[in-house]
C-alpha cells in the first residue's frame, strides 16, 4: 500500500498538481530509484516502488480523457494561483511599509525590508512565520495602530495556507463528479508515493548532500511554477 491517508485527503493533494508533470517527475523518480536498486528498496515496503510505477501507469491512462483532463488544468491552477497570489500580494505590502518607515529612520529589521525568492506555498508560509512575529515585535516604527491590519491579514493569510480552510476545500471537491475525484485521489496517490520515495532517497545518502540531492520534486515544482531553490536538498515540495 502507498499510503493509509484518506481517500479525501489524497483527493485535496492530487488537486494540486496536473497530471502531465507528475508523469514527468515520476518518470525521474523511479529512474534514480531504480539506479540504485535495492538499497533502496530495503528502506522501503516490499514492492513499493513497483507500486508508485503502477500508480503512475494509471495517471497515464487516465490522461486519455479530454474532459478529465481540462477538469485537472482547471482546477490545480485555480488552487494554486489563489494560495500564491494572497501570500505574495501581502509580502508586497509588508515590505513597503517597512521600507517606508527605514526612509523615515526608523529602527526596523532588514527581515522585513527584503524577502528571499519564494514561490511554493510551503516557501511563503515560513516566510510569514518569520515576517509576522517581526511586524508584531516593531509595530510602533511601522505605524503603530495602522499596521494593526497588516498584521491581522498576514495572520488570516497564513492560516489559510496552512489549511485552515483544508473542510471548505473538501467541500468543494467533494461535490465535484465520482470519475473527477477518482482521477484526484489516483494523483494524490502517485505524489504521497513520490515523496515516500525521495525521503528513503535522503535516509539512504544521508551522508552525501549530492547523491542525497538526486531525489527532489524540481521537475514537478517548476513546470507547476512553485520551483523552490532549497528542493532538491529536502526532497520536499507542496
Amino acid at each position: 500500500m502507498i499510503t493509509e491517508l484518506r481517500a479525501e485527503d489524497l483527493v485535496a493533494l492530487g488537486a494540486r498538481f496536473r497530471a502531465p508533470y507528475l508523469i514527468e517527475q515520476a518518470g525521474y523518480t523511479l529512474g534514480i530509484a531504480a539506479e540504485d536498486g535495492a538499497v533502496l528498496d530495503d528502506l522501503l515496503d516490499p514492492g513499493y516502488v513497483g507500486e508508485v510505477g503502477t500508480a503512475a501507469d494509471e495517471v497515464r491512462t487516465v490522461m486519455g480523457d479530454k474532459a478529465l483532463m481540462a477538469e485537472d488544468s482547471k482546477t490545480a491552477t485555480a488552487s494554486q494561483n489563489e494560495q500564491l497570489r494572497r501570500a505574495k500580494v501581502w509580502r508586497r505590502r509588508a515590505v513597503r511599509r517597512a521600507q517606508r518607515a527605514v526612509r523615515q529612520g526608523r529602527d526596523v529589521p532588514d527581515l522585513l525590508t527584503s524577502v528571499t525568492h519564494a514561490r511554493t506555498v510551503p516557501d511563503l508560509v515560513r516566510q510569514l512565520d518569520q515576517m509576522l512575529p517581526a511586524l508584531t515585535a516593531n509595530q510602533a516604527a511601522l505605524g503603530g495602530a495602522s499596521a494593526q491590519a497588516l498584521i491581522d491579514d498576514g495572520t488570516a493569510i497564513s492560516a489559510a495556507l496552512r489549511g485552515a480552510d483544508a473542510e471548505q476545500e473538501r467541500k468543494r471537491l467533494s461535490a465535484l463528479p465520482a470519475k473527477v475525484r477518482d482521477f484526484f485521489e489516483a494523483k494524490g496517490r502517485l505524489y504521497v508515493g513520490l515523496k515516500v520515495i525521495n525521503d528513503a532517497g535522503h535516509e539512504l545518502h544521508a551522508d552525501n548532500a549530492a547523491a542525497a540531492g538526486r531525489y527532489n520534486l524540481r521537475i514537478l515544482h517548476r513546470r507547476t511554477g512553485r520551483g523552490r531553490r532549497g528542493d532538491g536538498g529536502t526532497g520536499g515540495g507542496a
